[in-house]
């Protein structure tokens, strides 16, 4: 069994970002993708434009997260323009681009890990480049496509399952309080920490490793930004030393992504249902008597008004102070707790489908660890 270096069966173009005045939302010029946060299930979403291009790569070019969240992919559907958020990969001869797409999708923790910086982890062309790729004939690489397409497609098509839920649970948000930014009914409002407490997270000093263990949770970004309403396993854990200097919450309180890289994340939210720590980059919300999944909705749903807020020339951060100010509509208790049961009621329905979706992540793991483990 052989491998061969990334850079090696592959051509690596970095991006780079352009001129901040030739961006735009009138589709002037090409697509310009910043990084992970314009990216679809396997293409990317078109929000803004370039009428000045630095870097470009054509229809077809593999894109992959170079900033964090590190490792993302998506496959290009036209000329575009890439950020210094994102990598551009094409395959040289005898080399099948799909087949790299699934190598790289298992490296993901690798890549991850090999991130350095201390807001932002990012990886650079020379890191991305020392992958390694198992060598096979392109025969053997079209048939490891085509099998691992087909487990693929269940996998979609069970994400879309629970994607429909989520749109049933925002219509009936609507239907019951209307549009949170126009507030058409006329709930009150009142600033978030009014109604919430608000923490921010941090970090033991990593110079002690004894802060580091297996006694609590350490929240991350990378556990907020899915699509899952809960928060995801920690892979980090703190020791009881390192909790005694952490910040840390109990279940029922939302977590909020407040600091990245890419205005895409900020806002972010997932619900703690267990006692967890977590790093300076969140933001978490603790309701004082609202119902936590009502807050958990209002704040995904008023995502487009709560990212109208940042200036991402300060490095997209909501502190604290900016988010306990932003106002939100609050209606009675008991309606939020009418809202609340629909939500638990629909969760039981997405539970049964998330567990045949974590089932057929497993299969789908497993063919992966046989490729390119």
């Amino acid at each position: 069994m052989s491998y061969l270096r990334l850079d090696e069966v592959c051509n690596l173009k970095m991006g780079q970002s352009p001129d901040s005045g030739s961006y735009n939302q009138e589709r002037d010029g090409i697509p310009f993708f910043q990084g992970n946060a314009d990216f679809g299930e396997m293409h990317p979403v078109t929000r803004t434009w370039c009428n000045n291009p630095t870097k470009v790569v054509d229809k077809g070019t593999l894109l992959i997260s170079v900033r964090a969240p590190i490792g993302a992919l998506n496959f290009a559907v036209e000329k575009s323009c890439i950020g210094r958020g994102l990598a551009g990969i094409t395959a040289k001869n005898e080399y099948d681009l799909k087949y790299i797409y699934y190598a790289l999708k298992y490296k993901n923790r690798e890549l991850k890990d090999k991130g350095t910086g201390s807001t932002f982890k990012a990886i650079s062309k020379s890191t991305l480049g020392k992958v390694l790729i198992r060598d096979m004939t392109i025969e053997n690489q079209r048939e490891c496509i085509k099998r691992l397409d087909l487990i693929y497609k269940i996998f979609v098509l069970k994400k879309e399952k629970i994607r429909q839920y989520d749109e049933l649970i925002k219509s009936r948000f609507v239907e019951m309080f209307g549009d949170p930014t126009d507030n058409p009914l006329r709930w009150d409002k009142f600033p978030l920490g009014k109604r919430c407490n608000i923490i921010t997270g941090n970090t033991p000093p990593r110079a002690d490793a004894e802060n580091y263990g297996t006694f609590i949770e350490w929240i991350k970004s990378d556990n907020i930004n899915t699509p899952d309403t809960y928060l995801t396993p920690a892979e980090e854990y703190l020791s009881e030393r390192g909790f005694e200097k952490c910040r840390y919450v109990e279940a029922g309180s939302v977590l909020m992504t407040c600091i990245a890289g890419s205005i895409g994340c900020i806002g972010n939210v997932a619900v703690a249902d267990r006692r967890v720590a977590f790093n300076q980059q969140i933001n978490a919300i603790v309701p004082v008597a609202d119902e936590t999944l009502y807050v958990f909705w209002l704040m995904q749903l008023s995502k487009p008004y709560i990212q109208s807020t940042i200036n991402m020339a300060l490095k997209g951060i909501l502190s604290k102070g900016q988010l306990s100010i932003l106002e939100f509509p609050f209606p009675p208790i008991p309606k939020q707790t009418d809202f609340a049961a629909f939500v638990q009621e629909i969760d039981k329905s997405k539970f049964a489908t998330q567990k045949a979706l974590t089932e057929t992540q497993q299969l789908f793991d497993s063919l992966m660890q046989k490729y390119f483990g």
